[in-house]
């Protein structure tokens, strides 16, 4: 099932761009939800903070390129798709399709991306 979005959401600041280096990430809670933003090559993603497994605290683990390891079991999820990219028993299952909601052993799902946009030195998320 695809999930629908209101075009009538508001943009929220969440952020100054200069907060977040390329190559970094960083959680923040939007709405009493956490997300995280993270910059690949100079462009923000954002998407949901907790990994759909154990609940790990994705902005504490380890963001490779576009991937983010979760810290408490090493489920890997794409920042830019909010995919699974390896679930916890090391299967690959890229998946590049953007409605991508299937599930993979052990209660690992795919996360909610948010849009993300740049005004002047604000990030501003659209949930």
């Amino acid at each position: 099932m695809v999930e629908q979005r209101s075009e009538q959401t508001k943009a929220v600041i969440v952020a100054k761009a200069s907060d977040i280096p390329i190559g970094q990430m960083k959680g923040f809670t939007v709405a009493d939800k956490k997300i995280l933003i993270a910059n690949v090559a100079g462009k923000l993603y954002s998407m949901d903070a907790l990994c759909s497994h154990a609940q790990g605290y994705l902005p504490t683990g380890r963001l490779d390129n576009d991937v983010v390891t979760c810290p408490v079991h090493g489920a890997q999820f794409d920042v830019t798709t909010g995919c699974m990219v390896i679930n916890l028993p090391g299967k690959v299952r890229k998946n590049v399709n953007l409605n991508c909601r299937f599930q993979a052993g052990h209660g690992i799902v795919d996360l909610r991306t948010y849009q993300v946009t740049v005004e002047g030195n604000e990030i501003k998320i659209r949930m």
